[in-house]
């Protein structure tokens, strides 16, 4: 064999020879694939003529890079096409290499989550999966310890009720680790949502939820045909609770409870706000569990996501409320939205509606269907 050329050298002379395309393109590929393949470069008829005399091969348009290689490495300059693309630039990372050693990387942190149920949830790419997995391209060595502590969050949260600063503070002496712009509040978070555990609150006031005519001590019976904003540290002193009849209507958005409070003022209604909070979970647990809720949301993954997880975390006599096929056409009709996300993991809760959104690719809000839920509560 000959004796090894420089490969800054061998790249001089090669795109001298006007080889530099089939180099610019081998180096693309390369990067991409971690392979050499073939090429289709476009060459002068001169640089055709050249390169045909290095690998002894007649000119033609396809170029199988391995046998460039193997022309190289047989040749005076005594290298493989890997060394030369090396002189190109800096040193080549591979994406695909990239890629597999990102996914190594993350088989071996999930094996070593301590939380069993959202262990699960991350191999299947939720409960702040993304965020993980970006972590670990720049912050590799601190991932494992994030890990932990969500896991130890995750744990603690199951069996008590605290705020994020108090719970924050209890496992790590800062009350600000589990904040909303750190990495592992954002992850904790999302794990809390994936996993339909309850959120921690921040105090005892901020989470509030929205209500009209629920009674229970005489202050809030006082408030009759009145709506009210109460915050979970109230809730824990009120007591059991109740609705007239036995039956409550539940909404997603402020804007159709007010509509509603307004038409009906001694209807019991409560709006979630939203994702429901803590002060809503605790107001739903101090109801009969014989008591019939009526739930309504919007039609999307967000509504999906509010209803199910009531459904499947507080007991009491669930009632979907125009969450079906029907609603949704009549809804959208009105007035459409992309659809983001798969809603399929709500299939069990509301399979008409599931299968409406996947077939339309449309969510539709629930202010599209005001009228009927006005009449519905009025009849």
């Amino acid at each position: 064999m000959s004796e090894r050329m420089p490969a800054a050298q061998a790249l001089a002379e090669l795109s001298r020879l006007g080889l530099r395309p089939v180099l610019d393109a081998a180096l693309r590929r390369y990067r991409r694939t971690g392979e050499l393949g073939s090429s289709r470069p476009e060459l002068s008829l001169e640089a055709w003529l050249a390169l045909s005399r290095l690998t002894g091969q007649p000119p033609r348009g396809r170029l199988d890079l391995t046998v460039l290689d193997a022309a190289l490495r047989r040749s005076r300059y005594g290298l493989g096409l890997p060394d030369v693309l090396e002189a190109l630039g800096a040193p080549i990372v591979v994406k695909r290499r990239a890629r597999e050693t990102l996914e190594a990387r993350w088989a071996a942190l999930l094996k070593d989550v301590p939380d069993g149920d959202w262990r699960a949830a991350l191999g299947r790419d939720e409960a702040g999966a993304a965020l993980l997995r970006a972590a670990l391209r720049t912050l590799d060595a601190e991932t494992e310890s994030l890990v932990r502590l969500v896991s130890q969050a995750l744990d603690l949260a199951r069996r008590e009720t605290l705020s994020f600063p108090v719970l924050a503070a209890r496992l790590t002496g800062n009350a600000h680790a589990l904040d909303i712009d750190t990495l592992a509040g954002k992850v904790f978070r999302a794990a809390l949502h994936s996993l339909n555990l309850p959120v921690p609150l921040r105090d005892g006031v901020s989470s509030t939820v929205l209500i009209a005519n629920v009674r229970g001590p005489d202050w809030l019976n006082a408030a009759a045909g009145h709506c009210l904003a109460l915050p979970w540290r109230e809730l824990q002193k009120a007591g059991a609770l109740h609705v007239e009849g036995n039956i409550l209507w539940m909404v997603e958005n402020p804007s159709v409870f007010e509509a509603l409070h307004t038409a009906h003022p001694y209807v019991p209604l409560l709006c979630t706000s939203g994702q429901a909070g803590a002060a809503v979970v605790s107001l739903l647990t101090l109801l009969p569990t014989f008591t019939t809720a009526y739930l309504s949301c919007d039609l999307d993954l967000g509504g999906l996501r509010i209803a199910a997880h009531l459904m499947r975390t507080v007991a009491l006599g669930w009632r979907p409320w125009r969450m079906d096929a029907a609603a949704h056409a009549l809804a959208s009709g009105r007035g459409a939205a992309p659809l983001n996300g798969d809603p399929s993991g709500y299939a069990a809760e509301f399979p008409g509606l599931v299968a409406a959104l996947q077939a339309s690719g449309q969510a539709a809000h629930q202010e599209n269907l005001l009228p009927e839920l006005l009449v519905d509560i009025g009849t």
